[in-house]
């Protein structure tokens, strides 16, 4: 996918606003704890994938995958495949529950199918050509999202 993660993240960020300004459906207040929780836990995924890839000296870009020297399985790796998109989801999460609108859940669900059918599906069939069989091991043990299992799909959807 050309659009970068973040930008996707920024879009659905923007998205929500409007949703909870313009579309208030079902307002409701979280308390302060459960979005700094949801915050923090967010950072708690970004942060260590982050610094995994910058300690494996390879990319942290997923634009350009087929630059990746090195598969990464260890550390927040070997709990999700995907830890810096599951750390933006629950970021978005954290976001849409402090502005306390319903209808800004429609951000969250359009950002993870955005990200899970385009971008990590890209990025998957890519890593499958540099690592072959030991990404497809990889993949076959740790769950693309945290607790979604998702079979390697590497056709062309």
């Amino acid at each position: 996918m050309n659009i970068p993660p973040l930008a996707q993240l920024s879009f659905c960020m923007v998205m929500a606003s409007l949703l909870a300004s313009f579309a208030p459906l079902a307002a409701f207040h979280a308390p302060v704890w459960l979005i700094a929780f949801e915050a923090i836990a967010g950072v708690a995924f970004l942060l260590p994938a982050f610094v995994s890839f910058v300690r494996h000296k390879t990319t942290v870009n997923p634009q350009s995958p087929e630059a990746a020297t090195t598969l990464v399985t260890s550390g927040i790796y070997s709990i999700t495949r995907n830890p810096m998109y599951v750390g933006m989801l629950i970021l978005l999460i954290a976001f849409v529950l402090w502005l306390g609108a319903l209808s800004a859940v429609l951000a969250v669900i359009a950002f993870f199918l955005i990200i899970d059918r385009f971008q990590i599906r890209s990025e998957e069939r890519v890593l499958i050509q540099l690592f072959d069989n030991p990404y497809q091991d990889y993949a076959a043990r740790i769950p693309r999202w945290l607790f979604i299992r998702s079979k390697l799909d590497s056709s062309n959807d």
